[in-house]
C-alpha cells in the first residue's frame, strides 16, 4: 500500500497556476487537498515548491525547474534533507499564503483548499546550491 501511495505522488500532477513573478518572487494559485484544513494548505504549499523544484512554472522566468534530476532520483539521494524540508524547512521561502478559496467539498467532493503562495526563488536556489543539492548557477 504504502510503495502504491509513493508511485501516485511521485507522478502526481500539481493543480499550480502562475499569477504574478518578479526576479524576486513568483506565487502560484495552488489546490491543497486533505481532510483538515491546516493539512490541505500545507498540501497546497508544497504543491508550490515542488512545482519549483522538479517542474518550472509555465509563463514565468521559472520555466526551468531549479533540480533538473528526476523527483524520486533526488529525494531517494537527498532523503534526511528532504524529510526536513518538506516538514518545515520549506516555509522559511514563502513570503505569503493566502487564502483564495477557502477549505471545503469541490465538485468531486473532495476536501480541499486554493491559496495564493508566493514563493521567494532566488532565496530558495541559493539555499539548495549551499546544501549541494543543485550545482551553483554558471559552474
Amino acid at each position: 500500500m504504502m510503495l502504491l501511495q509513493s508511485l501516485l505522488l511521485a507522478y502526481a500532477q500539481y493543480n499550480v497556476t502562475a499569477i504574478n513573478a518578479t526576479n524576486e518572487t513568483v506565487t502560484m494559485r495552488c489546490v491543497g487537498y486533505g481532510k483538515k484544513a491546516v493539512a490541505a494548505a500545507k498540501d497546497a504549499e508544497l504543491s508550490a515548491i515542488r512545482t519549483l523544484l522538479f517542474e518550472g512554472v509555465t509563463n514565468t522566468r521559472y520555466t526551468m525547474p531549479l533540480i533538473s534530476e528526476d523527483r524520486l532520483t533526488v529525494e531517494a539521494k537527498f532523503r534526511k534533507f528532504f524529510d526536513d524540508f518538506y516538514n518545515g524547512g520549506y516555509k522559511d521561502f514563502i513570503e505569503s499564503s493566502v487564502v483564495a478559496v477557502p477549505f471545503g467539498k469541490n465538485d468531486l467532493k473532495q476536501k480541499c483548499i486554493v491559496l495564493d503562495v508566493c514563493v521567494r526563488v532566488p532565496q530558495l536556489r541559493r539555499y539548495l546550491e549551499n546544501k549541494d543539492i543543485i550545482r551553483k548557477f554558471g559552474l
